[in-house]
């Protein structure tokens, strides 16, 4: 069960290039947490979710966390349709799901006001 832990956040809405800002800022918090081996896994992890987590949502921050040990990163994304009625749960394709699986020590999503923080935890050494 994934636990709501303190993290840092990066606000991704009003950025003009939010893939780029948000692989920056996760490479930064896994540094200066200790977990500069971990650097690359959590940036393809972060930006496997920015760009896959379909059509009915839109991401609006990155959190990166400690998690029992393991380095968290996690994306906040808002329910959006066309309708104006947005989606229950986000859309994970059958790829991010099997990258996420191969990466992680476990995955999954929460639900959070008007959508939901999608999370994986990377398997890890102890930070330094």
């Amino acid at each position: 069960m994934d636990t709501a832990p303190a993290s840092l956040g990066l606000d991704l809405l009003g950025d003009a290039e939010p893939l780029r800002a948000a692989r920056r800022f996760v490479r930064v918090q896994a540094e200066q947490l200790g977990r500069e081996e971990q650097g690359d896994d959590a940036v393809q992890v972060t930006a496997e979710l920015l760009g896959d987590l379909g059509t009915g949502t839109r991401p609006v921050a990155v959190r990166v966390s400690e998690v029992d040990g393991a380095l968290q990163v996690g994306v906040d994304v808002r329910f959006v349709g066309d309708d104006g009625h947005g989606a229950d749960r986000p859309a994970v394709s059958a790829r991010t799901r099997d990258l996420l699986t191969h990466l992680s020590t476990a995955w999954g999503w929460r639900p959070v006001d008007g959508g939901a923080h999608v999370w994986c935890r990377l398997p890890g050494p102890p930070a330094r």
